[in-house]
């Protein structure tokens, strides 16, 4: 059975507030569950609620915070990656970290999500047939 990693609507409004499109936010917020179980899959596997209480406990912020990077964006800017205005001597100019609006993970997401840091493995010998002899 898959997993399904959820965050409501109510539990993004409590940390950023009621948003000006809910719908849009609901289908992010999914995004974003599907997102954060596909970089746990490929870092630990098939996820198991309670194997990694980390990510467990940071999964629900983290998904808000990409979703709040995605959305915080002004309409007008979409795809803007620096806006200027000047009036006279006055100048005044923005940076957007995320003008393509889009969902991603940062390192600090990572590592709230115990999911950075190095890894050592091992893969085992492989003895074909002709070997065994």
């Amino acid at each position: 059975m898959a997993a399904n990693l959820t965050v409501t609507l109510e539990e993004y409004a409590a940390r950023y507030g009621t948003p000006p499109d809910p719908e849009r936010v609901s289908a992010l917020l999914s995004d974003a569950c599907d997102m954060l179980l596909t970089a746990y899959e490929g870092r630990f596997g098939c996820y198991v609620e309670g194997a990694y209480p980390a990510f467990d406990r940071g999964y629900k912020a983290v998904a808000c915070s990409v979703v709040s990077r995605a959305v915080s964006v002004p309409d007008c800017f979409a795809g803007a990656t620096q806006y200027s205005q000047t009036a006279g001597s006055y100048n005044a100019s923005v940076t957007f970290a995320n003008p393509t609006a889009d969902l991603w993970l940062g390192k600090s997401d990572l590592r709230r999500l115990g999911l950075a840091g190095t890894r050592i493995g091992s893969i085992a010998p492989m003895i074909g047939d002709e070997d065994r002899a």
